[in-house]
């Protein structure tokens, strides 16, 4: 059956389903917000796949309504059909990637792709995150131009979204560009099996050289693979040479990139390191109404003072704030108040994420100077002053070291506490505590007997 009369006949028979649904959905919002954008895609196999257009949708229907979708089914084709929900990204990853850059036509990265959902138009800019989207739309506009690209910050804070707009960019304006996205990981599993002998008889350094953006995904995880690295190494030369644009992304500065060779790291550096801090609460909440929108609802059915609620209790990153956005709206749902989200809703719904999190909204810089200054006898003004002996200076830097750990809180704003002014004194403290806890067992009983004082604060 052509591809076309196949599609027809799965829309006529979904609409004939759709309409036997809608009329067993009394709630006129639930039924426009949840299912008026599925799609059936599939009847095969006796299996009947439909698309949701968001995880929420997904989730509703999974839990509650999938009898409902599977009658109606029934009803219309007179078979009894499995259900199974899906959303885009299943999709995707189940199927092997379009992507026209070098990566299909060779032996290597064969199932490397973008992410097309995530793309330059919907990432939501603010301070926090400027300076990294301005040098990411830029790099996409020229290739070569800031080279390579280092972009690092805390999980879920928007690298990876930026890394695929990049690709997705290029290959909107340049679809002759070869455009490879890979994380470090895959890398290392190419290169392993290369190694082995596992190459079809291509070169990888062959490989690399039509691609024309590398965008390389958590690079940290490349560390103590000395073999991997001494590859890359020469291949980030060869693209760099020939002007061809890298973007790597990174949980840490190139500076505090333990286990690799110090040529890599350099070679890192000396393009432009940019860092992606955690969301002030404004963006956060314009991150919010982005999300409710894209899950198909109007964003004035929830009140301000739920928003701020939401952003205040959930700011350490954004994959946590949409879970907690997911939460609400899913317990919204099905209590049937589809209207109007309130902040009493939200406290219910995230009554248990706030005890969590009440710990660590109490806890500050200046408390765990104090802490760490009595753990050790010494007078709190010494660990902001500029004195570098010994004892007070180590005493100093294990206090930056958990203000980062213990508060994930940007270089810059330790260096404000500790009254500093470069922040790269606060990146090199942390650093040589990191290093030091991997030998030095009573530093490493210190630092926890330190840890459990400040989360019983």
């Amino acid at each position: 059956m052509p591809v076309t009369t196949l599609k027809t006949n799965l829309n006529g028979i979904w609409d004939k389903v759709l309409s036997q649904i809608q009329k067993k959905i009394t709630d006129k919002n639930l039924y426009n917000s949840v299912f008026a954008d599925l799609k059936l895609v599939s009847l095969e196999k006796n299996e009947a796949v439909i698309l949701a257009n968001t995880t929420l949708a997904k989730a509703l229907i999974d839990k509650d309504y999938r009898p409902i979708i599977s009658e109606s089914i029934t009803n219309i084709l007179e078979t009894v059909y499995q259900i199974r929900i899906v959303c885009q990204s299943d999709l995707t990853a189940s199927s092997p990637t379009t992507d026209t850059s070098a990566a299909n036509k060779n032996a290597f990265f064969k199932y490397s792709s973008l992410n097309p959902n995530l793309t330059f138009d919907n990432f939501v800019v603010g301070k926090s995150n400027l300076q990294a989207y301005q040098a990411a739309t830029y790099v996409a506009d020229k290739m070569g131009s800031f080279n390579p690209l280092f972009i690092y910050s805390k999980s879920g804070l928007g690298k990876t979204h930026l890394l695929n707009a990049i690709g997705n960019s290029v290959r909107e304006k340049n679809p002759l560009k070869k455009i490879l996205m890979i994380t470090a990981d895959d890398f290392v599993a190419e290169f392993v099996q290369y190694v082995k002998g596992d190459q079809d008889g291509e070169n990888l350094k062959d490989f690399f050289r039509t691609v024309d953006y590398l965008l390389i995904d958590d690079i940290q995880f490349m560390a103590n693979k000395p073999q991997t690295c001494t590859m890359f190494f020469h291949i980030f030369n060869q693209l760099f040479s020939s002007g061809k644009q890298i973007v790597l992304t990174s949980d840490r500065p190139p500076a505090e990139l333990d286990g690799l060779e110090d040529r890599l790291v350099s070679r890192f550096s000396s393009g432009i390191s940019i860092s992606i801090d955690p969301p002030e609460k404004n963006t956060l909440i314009e991150i919010l109404k982005y999300k409710i929108k894209a899950n198909g609802f109007d964003v004035t059915m929830i009140d301000d003072d739920a928003l701020e609620y939401i952003a205040t209790k959930n700011s350490s990153n954004v994959r946590v704030l949409e879970g907690a956005l997911n939460r609400v709206m899913f317990i919204n749902v099905t209590m049937g108040n589809c209207n109007r989200i309130t902040k009493e809703i939200c406290m219910r719904a995230l009554e248990g994420d706030t005890k969590k999190t009440n710990t660590k909204g109490k806890l500050t810089p200046e408390k765990i100077i104090n802490t760490v200054a009595s753990y050790y006898n010494i007078p709190p003004k010494e660990m902001t002053s500029n004195v570098r002996t010994g004892q007070i200076a180590l005493t100093r830097h294990i206090a930056m070291y958990l203000c980062r750990s213990l508060l994930d809180l940007p270089f810059a704003q330790i260096c404000q506490a500790f009254q500093k002014k470069d922040h790269t004194t606060v990146m090199s403290a942390c650093t040589k505590v990191e290093k030091m806890l991997k030998t030095d067992d009573n530093l490493k009983k210190a630092v926890n007997d330190l840890k459990n004082q400040l989360k019983a604060v």
